[in-house]
């Protein structure tokens, strides 16, 4: 049992197919349990939930508090969900719900910044104080990490990094926002297929091309990047340009924020090395000098347990035991 001059925290990354738990103590988990997320409605979700973070709790003690991530768009203050695209949660008011099953405070952020919280943990010459993550999957997510604290805007809806504009006239947004040209129009899993579908129509005969044949004329995200990792010029191409997309992200950030780490994570990190290189040769091109020098800009470390790993550190950082805030703010009403 971790000394109680710490506190007592499990943390819960709630996904659109999972829902994971476990009691975290430093930058470890302990006790993880797992189940599916059942989308059925808010209630049959909030059921589930509760149930694996109990059987956490059975096997260890009441912890002093929870935190939970969520894909999501979340009213800190509060926690209440305000927009949710892929789980059940929209206007639900989550910490308070949850409070009231678990008999223990609740604190409710936005999945990526859990992430990034978790990141900072590990960087090499951690923790980290100055961070910024990167998520690369279906979408582009982040999460920006000040202070060693999460930075979230007025009241927890901001640092949504992957809808910053880098190209004016560019694709709309393939996520739910108006934009155009953003960073997930470019850089998401979601932007990879659809670049791999037009070069495979276009070029028919190519190993793209076969693929989308064989598939409805859709490329998937994972066929590129074995395409690439076994040496397909074209594969590599739409990686290498991906990259070169997502340096042009990285330097505005690196500009805005001044890191000492940016970090890319999500399912896209595994395949870093097909694009990092190109990314960090167009962000070295674009940033400021003096600001790129003092980044270091790597693939994620935390692995596949950041999100609950994140949710704890939330947790313990909002209850103000660890030393690291004044303590807990009282909860708002969202207006």
């Amino acid at each position: 049992m971790p000394d109680r001059a710490d506190p007592a925290v499990i943390g819960v990354d709630l996904g659109g197919t999972k829902v994971a738990a476990a009691r975290v103590v430093g930058p470890e988990t302990r006790d993880l349990r797992q189940s599916r997320t059942d989308l059925g409605g808010p209630t049959a979700l909030l059921d589930g939930l509760e149930a694996t973070v109990r059987e956490v709790i059975d096997r260890s003690s009441e912890p002093d508090a929870i935190g939970i991530g969520v894909p999501s768009q979340v009213d800190f203050d509060s926690g209440t969900v305000v927009a949710s695209v892929n789980i059940p949660l929209e206007g639900v008011s989550l910490a308070a719900d949850l409070e009231e099953r678990l008999g223990v405070r609740v604190y409710v952020d936005n999945d990526a910044n859990c992430a990034a919280l978790a990141e900072a943990q590990f960087a090499g010459d951690g923790p980290a104080q100055h961070l910024v993550m990167l998520t690369l999957g279906t979408g582009v997510g982040g999460g920006v990490v000040i202070d060693g604290r999460i930075f979230r805007g007025a009241s927890g809806l901001g640092a949504e990094l992957g809808h910053m504009t880098i190209q004016a006239d560019g694709p709309e947004c393939p996520g739910a926002c108006p934009n155009r040209g953003c960073l997930e129009a470019y850089c998401s899993g979601t932007a990879l297929e659809r670049d791999a579908s037009e070069l495979a129509a276009e070029r028919p005969r190519s190993r793209l091309g076969q693929l989308a044949a064989g598939s409805g004329g859709r490329v998937g995200g994972r066929d590129v990047v074995e395409a690439a990792e076994d040496g397909d010029p074209d594969a590599r191409r739409l990686l290498a340009t991906l990259g070169r997309w997502l340096g042009v992200g990285i330097a505005s950030f690196v500009n805005v924020f001044e890191p000492s780490h940016l970090v890319i994570g999500g399912g896209l990190s595994a395949a870093a090395d097909l694009f990092l290189p190109a990314a960090e040769e167009e962000a070295a091109a674009r940033a400021l000098p003096a600001l790129f020098e003092r980044v270091q800009v790597s693939a994620a470390r935390a692995g596949n347990e950041a999100g609950v790993i994140g949710a704890g550190l939330l947790a313990a950082q909002e209850l103000g035991l660890s030393g690291d805030t004044s303590g807990p703010r009282p909860r708002q009403e969202v207006r």
